[in-house]
């Protein structure tokens, strides 16, 4: 793969566009694998967020597709420029994904501390939402009621750096373009939903025992959960 490190307003639209020209110069053909999201972000000069923003560009316009434990495969040798008009100019998706990652628990923590009964109703009710909106696929509403369960744990905080900053996050991935996109492609599946739910309703619970082994534990099991469903592992 003969990618050229480039200084770039967007690197995840870059890695997309010079994949699409790796595939167009007759260098990958279909049914070849791409090298693993770590070179490609070595060769390009990017971080592994961009590379799979890009990825999943790809993979939403049916260009590439993942196979489970195996890696990355050339699906289609034709392409629009669709793809393309997903990235934003902003933070990317997975950008996101790694913030959350690393500040949500921290946060779920600083908030297991701190929550009362009222807190522990906020949350519920956002879970039980979810599951209401789930059950009629609406699943607009239910990642709004998603967006209001995040919100819930970051106000038992009180601290509104705190609180502004988990709700940007949750503008990028629920709100953007981009973001929407991934949600309704691939966070709309009845199997991910399930078990989505299920993850939401331990955090709950967590809470409710005031058990910060399981409420890591529970977090965990959720981001894990996302990342795996975006990118098809």
């Amino acid at each position: 793969m003969a990618f050229k490190k480039l200084e770039s307003p967007n690197k995840s639209e870059y890695v997309y566009t010079q994949i699409i020209n790796e595939i167009e110069s007759g260098q990958y053909d279909i049914g070849d694998k791409l090298p693993a999201e770590t070179v490609i972000a070595e060769l390009a000069g990017v971080s592994r967020a961009s590379v799979r923003e890009a990825l999943s560009a790809l993979r939403l316009v049916g260009v590439i597709e993942t196979k489970k434990g195996d890696g990355t495969y050339i699906k289609a040798d034709t392409f629009t420029v669709e793809g393309r008009a997903h990235f934003g100019r902003g933070s990317n998706t997975f950008e996101v994904l790694e913030a959350r990652r690393v500040v949500e628990p921290a946060i779920a923590i600083l908030a297991l501390e701190m929550i009362d009964d009222k807190h522990l109703e906020q949350i519920k009710l956002a879970v039980m939402a979810m599951e209401k909106e789930a059950q009629k696929n609406d699943f607009e509403a239910y990642h709004q009621a998603n967006k209001r369960f995040h919100n819930a744990i970051a106000e038992v905080t009180r601290n509104r750096s705190l609180i502004n900053y988990i709700r940007s996050l949750q503008t990028v991935f629920i709100d953007s373009e981009f973001g929407s996109k991934l949600r309704h492609q691939y966070l709309t599946e009845a199997s991910y939903v399930k078990d989505a739910l299920a993850t939401h309703w331990a955090i709950y619970k967590a809470f409710v025992a005031r058990d910060k082994k399981l409420l890591e534990e529970a977090w965990l099991k959720h981001n894990e959960g996302v990342e795996k469903q975006l990118l098809g592992n």
